[in-house]
């Protein structure tokens, strides 16, 4: 029987600024724009054709404001990288396209895990970073495992594709735990976990040696 292993694509940063229009840098710029005209038509005297040029120029980027906050509400993530790659973690190792670590080369392992593809952004935690522009919808690929190898740091960002999938990294992190690839406090921080979780988690871990002893032991 072939061992249980978690697959997904890895996503790859890229360096440099992205200059790429989106929702939240339009609504910022609305932001800068207004308050600099304002700012400056404060300080001046203007005549009345100009105080209504100005009035009126206004009025448009409190409008491009209002627009790019709709927008956002209605944009999905286009993060500055690519998709490239394969990331698999299993109990026996972690491999990384061609590359492969085994848990007992593998120290000071972390990992997060956050939205999947298309899954609204900030609604449980952060509910009013809405208002301030940006994508609604999630790329999935914020999530990451990061680790040490031979005193060389390596972090992998990757895709979360759907619900089922994330599931399926939860179980995988859960069974590294019960082989003690990863420690309880990694376990529970990744997952965030709250305490009754962690106390359930812990419960789990016995039932499965048990459950594995019993099974040797027939």
């Amino acid at each position: 029987m072939k061992p249980p292993a978690f697959k997904a694509k890895i996503f790859v940063p890229f360096k440099g600024i992205d200059w790429r229009i989106n929702s939240s840098k339009l609504m910022y710029g609305g932001y800068f724009l207004f308050l600099t005209i304002g700012l400056i038509a404060s300080q001046v005297n203007l005549s009345s054709n100009n105080d209504f040029s100005i009035r009126t120029l206004l009025f448009s980027i409190l409008g491009l404001i209002f627009y790019s906050a709709y927008w956002g509400s209605q944009e999905k993530e286009q993060k500055y990288g690519k998709l490239e790659g394969e990331l698999e973690i299993c109990v026996e190792r972690i491999r990384i396209n061609d590359y492969s670590y085994s848990w007992t080369e593998i120290e000071k392992f972390e990992f997060r895990i956050f939205q999947v593809v298309d899954e609204i952004l900030w609604t449980e935690t952060y509910p009013i970073e809405r208002y301030y522009g940006g994508p609604a919808y999630s790329q999935g690929v914020n999530n990451f495992i990061e680790f040490m190898v031979d005193d060389k740091k390596v972090k992998v960002f990757f895709q979360l594709e759907t619900p089922s999938h994330k599931v399926e990294l939860r179980r995988m992190i859960r069974l590294l735990f019960f082989h003690d690839r990863i420690d309880l406090s990694t376990t529970y921080l990744g997952l965030n976990l709250e305490y009754e979780e962690t106390q359930e988690l812990k419960k789990a871990k016995g039932k499965y040696l048990e459950d594995q002893q019993s099974k040797v032991s027939s």
